[in-house]
């Protein structure tokens, strides 16, 4: 049996909680929120112990999902790294690369399991086009979401862009080469909407579009490849291939059996945890995919500062 704490509860921290408590071989000892009442709350629904300060769970649990604003992921997760803890800490995994190293040192040299969030990446659609990608060349890549005054301490780029960010550099392995961006605030004071294309050195260009200010909430995903044309619906979890063989154009649905993804991730994390396995997103993957977003933010200031 594993013991599992959430510490921050919010939007994305209470799914963790509601999760876990449904996963066989979990016990969910411990809720975890600095709003007292924020906590004791969702640990009345689980019948479990409810604390404001994560330091009380120290002794009390073997892993944790850590759901807390990213401001405050290097200094949490290095400290429960260093007492023994396993931790998944939420995308982004850090606010800054030097802070995401910190994250993997520790976890390295306390012989602890680190998962980054990325939840995509267990979009059973995801796994599927995954699997048909060959040498993927050139990606159109969609998030639009409507505002929420949720994750306002980053900017779109480090809220939503990141979640297809990683997608495309788990399938494309090639260094970036360059980055062009743009982005502007729109009703807050970090950028909401922006663009990215990036070049990476084996040719392979994505272009990113991703909105927290639209009227309609799409997350579409496409790809070309030789002879192939795979489109994802995230949403849906649905897809389609067109592919080109001998002369014939075939056109193949991509409809894998419905999965909630959050609950496969978790659900990763705890047997990555028993079997002290290797984490289906690490600490390294998710540093790669902070640092492409930190030059598509740079890129954007850099834009900024010439209007």
């Amino acid at each position: 049996m594993v013991r599992v704490a959430v510490i921050g509860v919010g939007h994305l921290g209470k799914q963790h909680a509601r999760l876990y408590a449904e996963l066989e071989g979990v016990e969910l000892a411990g809720i975890v929120d600095i709003l007292e009442p924020r906590a004791q709350g969702i640990a009345s629904l689980y019948k479990t112990a409810a604390f404001t300060n994560y330091r009380d769970i120290l002794g009390k649990v073997d892993a944790v999902s850590l759901a807390i604003p990213t401001s405050d992921h290097a200094r949490v997760g290095v400290d429960l790294l260093e007492h023994g803890l396993d931790v998944l800490v939420e995308k982004p995994i850090a606010s800054t690369a030097e802070e995401a190293r910190s994250l993997i040192e520790t976890a390295a040299r306390n012989k602890r399991i680190l998962q980054v969030g990325h939840v995509e990446r267990f979009n059973p659609v995801v796994a599927l086009a995954s699997e048909l990608a060959t040498r993927p060349q050139f990606f159109e890549i969609h998030r639009l979401a409507a505002f929420s005054p949720r994750s306002l301490d980053i900017d779109v780029v480090l809220d939503l862009m990141i979640h297809d960010i990683d997608v495309v550099l788990s399938l494309v392995p090639a260094p970036v080469r360059e980055v062009r961006a743009v982005g502007i605030p729109v009703l807050s004071e970090k950028a909401d909407i922006a663009n990215a294309r990036v070049e990476f050195e084996d040719g392979c260009v994505a272009n990113f579009t991703a909105s927290r200010v639209s009227l309609e909430k799409t997350r579409k995903l496409r790809f070309f490849q030789p002879h192939d044309y795979i489109s994802v619906d995230y949403a849906s979890q649905t897809g389609t291939m067109v592919s080109l063989r001998m002369g014939r154009v075939t056109e193949r649905k991509l409809e894998p059996p419905p999965k909630e993804p959050l609950q496969v991730e978790l659900a990763g994390f705890v047997e990555c945890v028993q079997r002290r396995g290797i984490p289906a997103v690490s600490g390294e993957e998710g540093l790669r995919a902070l640092e492409l977003a930190m030059r598509i933010n740079s890129a954007i200031a850099e834009r900024l500062m010439l209007r």
